[in-house]
């Protein structure tokens, strides 16, 4: 008796609650735009700066598809960035896994593909898939993270 007892309070205390959690949980609706300007400041090979902003769009059939649109400037010379990309999501939980099916680059980019795959962040390159986090805020804007940082802010 004393070991069911025993059993049940762990389960109770441990365990139901995380399956509370896990089942109770709202579900919030990805948010059909997101909208980010950026810069990352590359020290290592080739240095350089990207200045862009990324407009992302995620149909609600799980398809999607993001423009980025800026510049990418090394000491002895400048390209312009423009960009577009083909994707498909899936939400899981707070989690969305991403998949890049395509990306294009306009007739005004001027990167050189060699230095886009060194330089562009992983969803801008073909054939790619990430897993971003989702943070819900008290104003219903939303936060998409990648690897604890930021990455897309998201006004609902």
């Amino acid at each position: 008796m004393r070991k069911s007892l025993l059993t049940l309070a762990v389960f109770v205390a441990f365990i139901l609650p995380w399956a509370l959690v896990l089942l109770v949980r709202p579900t919030v609706v990805v948010p059909e735009w997101c909208d980010v300007p950026y810069r990352i400041d590359n020290e290592g090979k080739p240095t350089g700066t990207l200045d862009a902003t990324v407009r992302t769009r995620f149909k609600a059939d799980g398809s999607g598809a993001s423009t980025l649109i800026g510049t990418v400037t090394l000491p002895d010379r400048q390209y312009r960035l423009n960009r577009v990309s083909v994707s498909s999501w899936h939400r899981q939980g707070d989690f969305m896994l991403v998949n890049t099916r395509k990306v294009q680059a306009m007739a005004d980019d001027t990167v050189p593909e060699a230095l886009a795959a060194e330089i562009l962040f992983t969803s801008a390159r073909e054939s790619h898939s990430d897993y971003y986090q989702m943070y819900q805020l008290p104003n219903d804007d939303q936060i998409i993270n990648y690897s604890g940082m930021p990455r897309l802010y998201c006004h609902t």
